[in-house]
């Protein structure tokens, strides 16, 4: 599993989304990944912060339906239906 850092995380900037659908960040620093969840706490859907893989992780991931954002200087997110990964893989 990914380490925790104390660096800013972006959130994602779709207000809404498919319920258990996930939304990951990529920059240089590494990735952070969100689950977009419909639960008691919130009926409507918020994203939530599930973890962060730092980038010196040899991180595999497997993703399904999967739209990629145009990327910006500083990075890019991927959505995704599903979301499974791998570290230190050889």
């Amino acid at each position: 599993m990914g380490t925790d850092t104390a660096r800013e995380r972006p959130a994602p900037n779709r207000d809404t989304a498919v319920p258990d659908s996930y939304a990951i960040y990529v920059d240089d620093r590494g990735v952070d990944v969100w689950q977009y969840r419909v639960d008691l706490e919130e009926p409507g859907g918020a994203w939530r912060f599930v973890e962060t893989h730092d980038a010196e992780s040899d991180l595999r991931v497997s993703l399904d339906l999967a739209t990629l954002t145009p990327p910006s200087e500083s990075g890019y997110w991927v959505y995704s239906s599903t979301y499974d990964c791998e570290t230190d893989c050889k």
